[in-house]
């Protein structure tokens, strides 16, 4: 009930953000947007450039692991109950998107929004608040007793929520297990969700990435996804210092070719 009351509140704003477009629009004060561009063959106008009325309208979510963590002590990798009552909420307010949608005849759709910051404001944010404090620390990623002590210092806290209904970084969990949970929310957060696979600093064979690439579109529910390595550079040298190529963990300083450039 609490999230679905969360949802007609965003709601709310969406109304008000349609009345006031509205209003703009009707007194011309939206140029860029109403014009209709020419048709290159015939002369004539076409269609308005943007379509007002066909907006899409988002209600992103954050935090879904800390969610169960909350309510079950574990996390979505660590219990199938947990998983269980993440797909359950996800599928109820997935389904009153709907039902708002046709209440109010505008498209809402569910998603797992660019939400790295507001993960981080929202765990600040109830570590602030005393009466959320205690039930944040437990569940909140990163240095949570360096918060503390930084707590009324500063709002930039090395802590965080997990992004939307992702399994959290830190997890000790193979590829296979994230793949196995996160592809189950794709078809059910249709405004848009993606899938991280964190390469490290290793250089891994581009047919290999391929072939996982392809088994992810053959075999899952995953729809977007991006391979993602770390690179740390000398911007002063432009060196990139990565592993040796012979497996060796030390590290040593490489000059950035045109080909390297194109495979980073």
């Amino acid at each position: 009930a609490e999230l679905k009351s969360l949802m007609d509140t965003a709601v709310d704003l969406f109304r008000i953000k349609r009345r006031w477009m509205s209003l703009i629009r009707a007194s011309g004060r939206m140029p860029f947007a109403m014009q209709r561009p020419k048709d290159p063959n015939t002369g004539e106008r076409g269609a308005v450039a943007v379509d007002l009325e066909g907006l899409v309208y988002t209600i992103g979510v954050v935090g879904v692991n800390e969610m169960v963590q909350h309510f079950t002590g574990y996390q979505l990798h660590e219990s199938k109950e947990a998983f269980r009552l993440a797909v359950r909420a996800m599928t109820e307010l997935e389904i009153y998107a709907r039902e708002l949608s046709k209440k109010h005849n505008m498209t809402i759709a569910l998603a797992r929004t660019p939400a790295e910051t507001t993960g981080q404001r929202f765990a600040v944010a109830d570590l602030l608040d005393e009466r959320f404090r205690d039930h944040a620390i437990r569940v909140v990623k990163g240095d949570a007793e360096q918060a503390l002590d930084m707590l009324g210092t500063t709002l930039d806290l090395p802590i965080y929520y997990t992004n939307g209904t992702h399994v959290t970084p830190g997890a000790a969990v193979p590829l296979t297990k994230r793949i196995e949970i996160e592809h189950v929310f794709f078809p059910i957060v249709d405004g848009g969700n993606i899938f991280h696979i964190w390469l490290g600093e290793a250089r891994p064979d581009p047919r290999g990435l391929m072939e996982v690439a392809m088994n992810l579109c053959r075999t899952t529910q995953i729809g977007y996804f991006a391979f993602t390595r770390d690179l740390t550079v000398s911007l002063k040298e432009f060196h990139e210092y990565r592993p040796v190529r012979s497996g060796q963990t030390a590290e040593r300083p490489v000059t950035i070719t045109e080909v390297d450039r194109a495979d980073a």
